[in-house]
C-alpha cells in the first residue's frame, strides 16, 4: 500500500506542475458551472418575450376583447400586422407565430368551436415548437376569458342565447323534435339569465373556468433552490471526465517516454503501478469535487438533500470512472492516439448521457442509448443526492450500475494493458 501511495503522490506532482492540467481539471468544471448555471437560471419560469403578430380580420367587439387578454399577458411581445406580412416575418424566423382572426370570430360560441372552418389559424415556427406549445396555451387561456367577460355580462349572454337559437332554427341537420328541445332549452336558459338575482348570477357565471392548487414535489428547503443545483452534478461530471482523459493519457506518456519501464525495472508490480495511478486520479476528482462544493455552497448558498446519499453518489462515480480511465489508456499507443479517442469516448458519454444537453430534449428514439452510458447514472445519482430526494432503495439503482461499469472497464482495461506490455 506504501508502494502505491509513494506512485500516487508521483504522480500528482506531475499533474500540479502542468498549469495547462490545472485549468482542465480545476477551472474548467468552474466554468461549466458558472455558465451553465447562468444560462438555466431562469429555468422554472415562464417564457417572456414571445413575439408574435396578430391579424385582426375579424374586427368585432369580441375579437378587440381577446387581443385585448392577450396584450396583458407578459409572456408575449404582440404586434398587428397584416395576413401576408405576418406570415412573411414567420418565415424569416422574426416572430414566433402569426395568429389570425378570421371573420366570424366573434359569431358566437360555436363559430369558435364547432364550426367546420375553423376561425383561428395559427402560422408558427416550426424550430420554435417548444414556444409554439406554450402559446397555443396563452391563446385558449385568453379565448377563455374573453368568454367569461362576455357571459357575465347578462345582456351579452342574452345576446348569444338569441345566436343560437337562430342557429337552431336555421339548422337543417335537426329534426321538429330536437329543435322543440334545444328551443325550450335556450328558452329556458335566457328566462333563467334574465331573472337570476346578481349574488346567483356572479356566482354561476364569474369567476376562473379552471380552479387548481400546485403541489411541490421537491423537498422544502431553508434557501431557494438555485438554478446551480440542477447544473451542479453536470460540472462535477465534466471534471471527473477532464480528469480521466488526463490521467489516461499520463498513463501512455509514461510508456512512451520510457518512465513505465524504469519503474517496472525496480521492486514494483504492474498492480502497484495501475493502483498508483488510480489513487492518484480518485484524490484528485475528490479534490475537484470538495471545490466545486465549496464554491457552490458559499457563493451561491447552493442547499444539499442528504450529505451522507451525496458521498455515496461520489465513491460511485468516481470508482466507476476510475476503471474507465483504464480502459481509456489501452485505447492506443501514442499521446495522440490515446487522448483522441479518449475525448472521443467521453464526448459520446456526455452526450448520449445529458452532459450537454438534457435528457427531456433529446427524441424518444435517442433515449435508449444513454442507459449505456455512465455520465446518465453519475447524473441521476448525484441529482437523487442533491435535489431528487431519493431514498437509500433508490440511489441503488444508479450506485450499482456506476460500479458495474467501472469494475468490467477496470478488469477490460487490465487485460488489454498486460496484453501489451507482453
Amino acid at each position: 500500500m506504501k508502494k502505491v501511495l509513494f506512485l500516487a503522490i508521483k504522480d500528482l506532482k506531475v499533474l500540479l506542475s502542468n498549469k495547462g492540467n490545472i485549468f482542465w481539471v480545476f477551472g474548467f468544471p468552474a466554468l461549466f458551472a458558472l455558465l451553465f448555471g447562468a444560462i438555466y437560471s431562469d429555468a422554472g419560469k415562464e417564457p417572456s418575450g414571445i413575439k408574435i403578430a396578430i391579424v385582426d380580420e375579424d374586427k368585432s367587439e369580441f375579437s378587440n376583447s381577446y387581443i385585448s387578454k392577450l396584450e396583458s399577458e407578459e409572456a408575449l411581445k404582440i404586434s398587428r400586422a397584416g395576413r401576408d406580412e405576418a406570415i412573411e416575418q414567420v418565415r424569416k424566423g422574426q416572430i414566433a407565430a402569426a395568429v389570425v382572426l378570421k371573420k366570424g370570430f366573434g359569431d358566437g360560441f360555436e363559430a369558435m368551436f364547432n364550426s367546420d372552418e375553423p376561425k383561428l389559424e395559427i402560422a408558427a415556427d416550426p424550430s420554435r415548437k417548444m414556444e409554439g406549445g406554450y402559446l397555443q396555451g396563452l391563446l385558449a387561456k385568453a379565448q377563455f376569458e374573453a368568454l367569461g367577460d362576455k357571459f357575465s355580462d347578462r345582456k351579452g349572454l342574452r345576446s348569444q342565447i338569441d345566436l343560437w337559437r337562430n342557429d337552431v332554427k336555421d339548422s337543417n341537420d335537426l329534426d321538429s323534435k330536437q329543435a322543440t328541445l334545444y328551443s325550450n332549452f335556450f328558452d329556458s336558459f335566457d328566462t333563467l339569465v334574465k331573472d337570476v338575482n346578481d349574488k346567483n348570477f356572479n356566482k354561476g357565471f364569474k369567476g376562473n373556468m379552471l380552479n387548481f392548487t400546485k403541489l411541490d414535489v421537491s423537498k422544502e428547503y431553508n434557501g431557494p433552490i438555485t438554478p446551480f443545483q440542477i447544473t451542479f452534478p453536470q460540472a462535477l461530471l465534466w471534471g471527473i471526465l477532464g480528469c480521466t482523459a488526463t490521467f489516461a493519457i499520463s498513463i501512455v506518456k509514461e510508456r512512451t517516454h520510457g518512465t513505465f519501464e524504469r519503474l517496472r525495472v525496480g521492486p514494483i508490480g504492474l498492480a502497484h503501478i495501475l493502483g498508483g495511478k488510480g489513487l492518484a486520479c480518485f484524490i484528485t476528482c475528490c479534490l475537484i469535487i470538495c471545490a466545486l462544493y465549496i464554491c457552490a455552497k458559499t457563493i451561491f448558498k447552493m442547499p444539499l438533500g442528504s450529505l451522507l446519499l451525496f458521498v455515496l453518489a461520489i465513491l460511485c462515480t468516481l470508482l466507476c470512472f476510475v476503471g474507465l480511465m483504464m480502459f481509456i489508456c489501452t485505447l492506443g499507443r501514442t499521446e495522440q492516439s490515446v487522448g483522441g479517442a479518449g475525448w472521443a469516448l467521453i464526448m459520446i458519454m456526455a452526450m448520449f448521457g445529458g452532459g450537454m444537453v438534457p435528457l427531456a430534449f433529446m427524441p424518444s428514439w435517442l433515449l435508449p442509448f444513454s442507459h449505456v452510458s455512465p455520465v446518465k447514472w453519475g447524473i441521476l445519482a448525484l441529482e437523487g443526492a442533491i435535489w431528487r430526494n431519493f431514498s437509500l432503495t433508490e440511489m441503488m439503482t444508479p450506485c450499482l450500475i456506476l460500479l458495474a461499469i467501472g469494475t468490467a472497464a477496470f478488469l477490460l482495461g487490465v487485460f488489454s494493458l498486460r496484453r501489451q506490455e507482453q
